[in-house]
């Protein structure tokens, strides 16, 4: 009988370290191209950031991370979390991310191990081969060559009539103008000088 229930107890511990995958995908309408990342102190987990990066650059999704306040130009942008946990070496068994565009929630991935991965072997596995497929799911309706069309149908700056940018009151024109302003300046297109004047222009008007 104790045969029994030992075996028992053992797939118990196996079905419970099953791993969940929880994805609601980024809809290919909001033409996202780039993407800001708050930088999170708390997460521990190592190259999980650099994972992630390149997972969005597999899809042609370019990113930056910040601290501090989100920039104006970043209309999308994305905060994430990850934990760790140890059974004789640690590994992550929890990963959100959440993207928003301004305070809209647009995409949200989520990595579990149930169990914290019970008897299971992959628990120990690298956090690319862990997040890689859920990034995928989440932006599975991008593909390089589709955020490529995104990024050449903004105005570039040969194609303004005037190189200063017209200062609106709306505030979706002022991030649209301080996002092309940002390309420009990534591109070459202008100088740090540059950007940093018109910059200053555009959010003093």
């Amino acid at each position: 009988m104790s045969f029994i229930k030992g075996v028992l107890l053992m797939c118990v511990l196996v079905l419970a370290g099953c791993t969940s995958i929880d994805v609601s995908k980024l809809d290919a309408s909001h033409e996202v191209y780039h993407v800001c990342i708050k930088d999170n102190p708390d997460v521990v987990v190592g190259n999980f950031l650099g994972v992630v990066q390149n997972g969005f650059m597999r899809h042609g999704i370019t990113t930056e991370v910040y601290t501090g306040d989100r920039p104006p130009y970043c209309e999308y942008h994305m905060t994430y979390t990850a934990l760790k946990t140890w059974d004789m070496a640690t590994y992550m068994h929890h990963a959100e991310l959440r993207l928003f565009r301004e305070n809209a929630q647009v995409g949200y991935a989520e990595y579990h191990l149930n169990g914290k991965g019970g008897l299971k072997l992959n628990k120990w596995a690298g956090v690319d081969s862990k997040m890689d497929p859920v990034i995928d799911r989440l932006l599975s309706d991008y593909t390089p060559e589709m955020v490529d069309t995104f990024r050449e149908a903004i105005p570039r700056k040969g194609e303004m009539a005037d190189k200063s940018l017209s200062p609106t009151s709306s505030e979706s024109d002022l991030t649209r103008q301080l996002r092309q302003l940002k390309d420009w300046f990534d591109e070459g297109l202008i100088n740090q000088e540059e950007y940093d004047a018109e910059r200053s222009e555009l959010l003093g008007s």
